[in-house]
This record gives C-alpha cells, sequence and structure tokens, in this order.
C-alpha cells in the first residue's frame, strides 16, 4: 500500500518541474510513510512513497526496475497471489532478488506483457514505463480498490494516488466541475470517472491507459457482469464453491510481514472474513466499533461473532459524541476528494484508533455488490406494480408518505419510501441512481438553478451493457461498477490511508466476482431475503441466528440526530451564505429552508446538509482551485 506520482513531459523535465514533481510525492506520505523513491530520465519522471507490508527491505523499494534495466514499475496496493505467480515464473527460468510483490508483478509484464493484469488476483493501481519504446502504461485493479488520477496536457500527462498530490502543481491551471457538482449533491460522491476538476479525471477499474508517441489509448482489460454464463450448481454445490473460494482469498488476503487484524463490525460479511480468517491462523485479532448511540451500535452483534469464531483477542473502541465530533473534523480537514458518506467518519475513527495494533487490516467490503444485500434489492419487487401506476396515484403515495414522522434514524420508513417512490416514474437505469438520490431531480434542479446538468447520461451508457438482463442483474452491475468503487472502496482507501494502514477485502477477488456474477439470482435474492447464499454459509458454519438472519445496518453513526446538537456549529460554520458566495454553485436561500426543517424535524435533509458540507471543507482545502463562475 503506497502512493504513487508521475510526470510524462513533452520534453526533458526541468530542475523547478522536478522539484514540482517531488512535492508532490512528499504530499503522498500518510500514503506511504516509510519509504520515497524515484526514477527520472528525460521526460519522464515516476515517485513513490512506500508503505512496507511485504519484504521490508531497502531492495524492495520502488520505483523498481528489472534485472535489464528496460522497465520501470511503479504501484499502489498489493498483489495476494504473487507466491503462486512467482513459482510460475521461477519454472520459467525468471531468477528474483527480493522477496517482494513489486518484483514479481513486474517479472510478470516482462515475461507476459498487459495479459498479465488478468492474472493479477490483489488491488492495485499503477504505471509501467518501457524505457526501450518509451511505453507508458497506467492500470487499475478490476473494481476499483485503488485510486488513480490523471491530467492530460498539451503534449503530456501527470498521474497521482489522490488528487491532492495533482493539485500541487502550479505549473497547472485548476478550475472546478461545475457540471458535475449537481450529481456530486445528488450522489454524495464523485462517480465514474468524474472529479471536482474539470481537467483531472479517474482511471476506470479494470482499464489501462497506454501513453505512447501516438497518443493515449484507453482499453478495458477485465470485466464482468451479472448473468454472464450462469452456472448450473445446487444449493449445496454453491455454497461450497464460495466456501472453497472465500476460504482461498482470505489466506492469500492474510499474506502480510507486518500486524494484521480484521475490522468486524457484526455484520454477515465482516463475520465471515472473521471466520475465514481463524481458519487459517488461530491468533488472528479482531477491531470493533462500540456506539454510544443504542440504535446505531454493533458491538453486541461482534462480541457474539467473535466468541463463536473463537477469537479472544478482540478489541473494542468506543464512539462516542467528542470522539465522533473529533474524527468528522479530521475527515473534513484532511479530504481529498468531496465525499458525503457518513460511514467514512466511522472508518476514519476505526482507522485511527486501530493503527497502532496494526499494519493491515481485512475488511468485508464488496459483500453487498456482489451477493445483494442492500435495501433496494428488495424493492425491485414492486417495480412493475408502481411502473404501471398512474401518476396521479404516485402523487397521493408521496403525499401519504410526507405525513409519516421525519425520524433519525438509520434508514427510517419516510426515508426508505421517499427515496424508493423517487424511481417512478423513470427507466430502470435511471431508477437505480434515483433510488439512491441524497434529493431528488426537482429539488436538485432548485437548488442548483444555474448549472443545468445532464445527470443521468453517463449512466445510461454504463447500463447498455446489461440491457435485457433481469433487473436484480442490471441493479447488481449498477452497484458494482459504480457504487462499490468511488463509494465503498473510497471512503474505506482514504480513511485508512490517512493513517498509513492498509485494508484487504477477500470478496473482491477477480475469482469470487466472476463466481458471484455467474450465480443465478434465486441465490442472492430469495422473496425479501438478501444475500440468500451468504446466509446459508453462514448458517453452515453455525453462526447465531441473530447474526445469520440480521438486517443490514451501515456502519455509520446518528448524523442526522447530531446535526441538530453537537455538530449543528459545524454544519452552520460550512453552510454559511459568505462562504459560497462566489462560486455561484447553490441558491442558498434553499439551503437555507433544508437547513431549518432539519433542525424543527419537519423534514430529515441530512444527506444533502452534509453532502454540502463535506464539499465545502475540501473547497476550503483546496483554495488555488479556481471556481470557472461567470462574473456579472
Amino acid at each position: 500500500m503506497c502512493g504513487l506520482f508521475g510526470w510524462i513531459g513533452p520534453r526533458p523535465l526541468s530542475e523547478l518541474e522536478l522539484g514540482s514533481a517531488r512535492r508532490a510525492v512528499s504530499s503522498l506520505v500518510h500514503r506511504g510513510p516509510d519509504q520515497q523513491g524515484e526514477w527520472h530520465q528525460d521526460h519522464v519522471y515516476m515517485g513513490h512513497r512506500r508503505l512496507s507490508i511485504i519484504d521490508l527491505s531497502v531492495a524492495a523499494r520502488q520505483p523498481f526496475l528489472d534485472a535489464a534495466g528496460r522497465l520501470v514499475l511503479a504501484f499502489n496496493g498489493e498483489l495476494y497471489n504473487f507466491v503462486e505467480l512467482r513459482s510460475e515464473l521461477e519454472r520459467e527460468d525468471v531468477r528474483f532478488v527480493t522477496n517482494s510483490d513489486t518484483e514479481v508483478m513486474l517479472a510478470a509484464f516482462a515475461r507476459w506483457g498487459d495479459r498479465a493484469l488478468d492474472r493479477f488476483d490483489g488491488m492495485f493501481a499503477g504505471a509501467l514505463h518501457d524505457r526501450a519504446t518509451g511505453r507508458h502504461l497506467l492500470f487499475r485493479d478490476p473494481l476499483g480498490q485503488k485510486p488513480l488520477y490523471y491530467h492530460r496536457f498539451q503534449g503530456g500527462l501527470v498521474y497521482a494516488s489522490e488528487l491532492r498530490a495533482l493539485l500541487t502543481l502550479d505549473q497547472f491551471r485548476w478550475r472546478l466541475d461545475r457540471a458535475a457538482f449537481p450529481r456530486y449533491v445528488m450522489n454524495g460522491y464523485y462517480a465514474w470517472d468524474e472529479t471536482p476538476v474539470d481537467s483531472i479525471r479517474k482511471l476506470l477499474p479494470g482499464c489501462l491507459l497506454e501513453i505512447t508517441k501516438a497518443g493515449l489509448r484507453l482499453e478495458r482489460y477485465w470485466d464482468s457482469r451479472p448473468g454472464d454464463h450462469e452456472l448450473n450448481l445446487t444449493e449445496t454445490e454453491a455454497a461450497e464453491e464460495f466456501e472453497r473460494l472465500f476460504a482461498a482469498s482470505c489466506a492469500r488476503s492474510m499474506r502480510s510481514d507486518v500486524p494484521f487484524g480484521v475490522f468486524l463490525s457484526g455484520g454477515l460479511d465482516s463475520s465471515l472474513v472473521l471466520a475465514g480468517c481463524r481458519d487459517n491462523r488461530a491468533d488472528v485479532r479482531a477491531f470493533s466499533v462500540a456506539m454510544s448511540e443504542p440504535d446505531f451500535d454493533e458491538s453486541a452483534k461482534a462480541r457474539l461473532v467473535a466468541r463463536h469464531v473463537g477469537v479472544s483477542d478482540h478489541h473494542l473502541f468506543s464512539m462516542d459524541r467528542a470522539s465522533v465530533e473529533a474524527a468528522m473534523k479530521g475527515v473534513l480537514a484532511s479530504s481529498d476528494e468531496p465525499h458525503g458518506d457518513p460511514g467514512f467518519v466511522n472508518t476514519y475513527f476505526l482507522a485511527q484508533a486501530a493503527r497502532s495494533h496494526l499494519t493491515v487490516a481485512l475488511a468485508g467490503d464488496g459483500g453487498d455488490e456482489l451477493f445483494a444485500g442492500y435495501a433496494p434489492f428488495s424493492g425491485l419487487a414492486g417495480v412493475p406494480w408502481l411502473q404501471a401506476a398512474p401518476a396521479a396515484l404516485l402523487r397521493a403515495a408521496r403525499q401519504a408518505v410526507r405525513l409519516l414522522p421525519a425520524g433519525d434514524g438509520y434508514m427510517g420508513l419516510r426515508a426508505t419510501l421517499t427515496a424508493y417512490l423517487q424511481g417512478f416514474p423513470a427507466s430502470q437505469a435511471v431508477r437505480f441512481p434515483l433510488w439512491l438520490a441524497s434529493v431528488g431531480p426537482e429539488d436538485l434542479a432548485r437548488l442548483c438553478p444555474a448549472q443545468p446538468a445532464r445527470l443521468y447520461d453517463s449512466v445510461e451508457r454504463l447500463m447498455e451493457p446489461v440491457a435485457g438482463r433481469t433487473p436484480l442483474q442490471q441493479l447488481l452491475y449498477f452497484y458494482q461498477k459504480v457504487f462499490l468503487s468511488e463509494f465503498v472502496c473510497l471512503h474505506t482507501d482514504r480513511a485508512a490511508m490517512q493513517f498509513g494502514l492498509e485494508v484487504r477485502s477477500p470478496f473482491l477477488s477477480p475469482a469470487i466476482i466472476e463466481f458471484a456474477n455467474r450465480l443465478p439470482d434465486r441465490m442472492k435474492l430469495r422473496g425479501r431475503s438478501l444475500k440468500w447464499l451468504l446466509r446459508q454459509v453462514a448458517a453452515r458454519r453455525g453462526f447465531p441466528v441473530s447474526i445469520v438472519g440480521q438486517r443490514k445496518q451501515g456502519f455509520t453513526f446518528p448524523l442526522a440526530r447530531w446535526l441538530k446538537t453537537v455538530l449543528r456549529p459545524r454544519m452552520d460554520e460550512l453552510l454559511a451564505s459568505e462562504l459560497w458566495a462566489d462560486d455561484s454553485l447553490v441558491d442558498m436561500a434553499v439551503v437555507e429552508r433544508w437547513r431549518q426543517e432539519h433542525l424543527s424535524g419537519t423534514q430529515n435533509h441530512y444527506r444533502v446538509l452534509y453532502h454540502m458540507m463535506a464539499f465545502r471543507a475540501w473547497r476550503l482545502s483546496y483554495p488555488g482551485v479556481e471556481s470557472g463562475a461567470v462574473c456579472h
């Protein structure tokens, strides 16, 4: 787990540009506190910050050159199956001088070319330079667990693991992406390849970007779609095959030369991860959070799971109002990209608390997106009825929902029904982002009247490959391609790497992704039972009924409630009209009305209010990014 930065120029880099490049690398010190390395020649610079996980010696530092001195590699992440790949390469007479996964990755590229990417099991984003041909290759793992940003300019390109590294470069002029802002407010994150800066893009998951004298070429090297080549398995066979694949993934994910443990929420996914790790190592440790608010506290479930699995070394960190306030302050102050997920704060707190005990953690990210674990999957059953409902009936239903108490708990009835009805009438592709949106299109237009936005063009293009497949398969595809990489994986990566902590997810092995996507729908969603197969696996392992049958509980805190009390000063500060005046992004009268409605309890606007808070905190951290607003 590391951070990288690169610069490919149209001419040899000047001393001034080299100095800027080194400062950009240094800005990633939190991602790699152990070592800093660089390689540069003529018009190419590659810099790296290292968090030492496998082979802690200086010999394994990056950028790494092959024995012939032709290929140069810098990457962020881990290659879990490097042991197996190394053995295969050694049988082909490849010799190694370190025990690192970096050298194995480089040797794989040297032997198999770009096809090596198909052989990798891990989380990674990296760059490979061929000194003989001048070819430069950027690549990102299948589901985007590790980030990679790039900016193309006349005759060249710069790239980095985090947005902040690129924004340190004063040779370039950075402007807000004003067209993307409404989509951010609606989603709470920058989806697909968008960022808050209009000329900086993310390399998409499962893609490579080739830079040569002929120009740039973007290619998808990996894909998996729900419904591909459906497996013909009995329920018992499916459970046994998952257990086999998952055991192997847990074993590989535990490979480390530094202390490791499991982030245990008490939910089904992290419980299966802990059990899988305990099968391999008796000394595995668990790390959990106890929330001071009972309706958000899962610590009792976490303790029950740890006892059941046989893990006695279980660390429980208490998270109360004061610690939430401190963690939120840290999240907002260190944000690399605006992110409106309250769970980011919880992950930040857990990573900070656990860092003194370990350097690598395993988590349950991906279980919901692969096996249908979110509430919208249950809502698919009602789609045919509501899609055919008259407009008058839909209006009446929305009015009836507004009569319910606003509430401030996790996934209250009013909020759930409001989001669900928001998806009608709409096409299948558009319905999915509407179900997850913090604010509907009409309210968004009131909030951002001067920001015309085609909200759904990219989503409709995204969903084209699964057109005609079942609604469940299409919704799974949406979650995997958009929500998982830029919502779930992004907040896990940023929160943990702020403290130089690596978090791995055994669910996101390509073998498990492909297996899950080939399963019949009935093995994921059965009636209203979500994640059906995972529940069967947990039952086979003898987990308590309360764990097997539990409902989804997000890893979050009572943000809606606390915005009215302990977090209100921070909200008032970040939503002050004067802070938003120069950008002219929103109608502050609408914001103030929503703020007052939330404080009075007549409406629950916590999601959109927090999205705006996160954006403004990011904006304050990067004042050098120009607004791009039209002057009147």
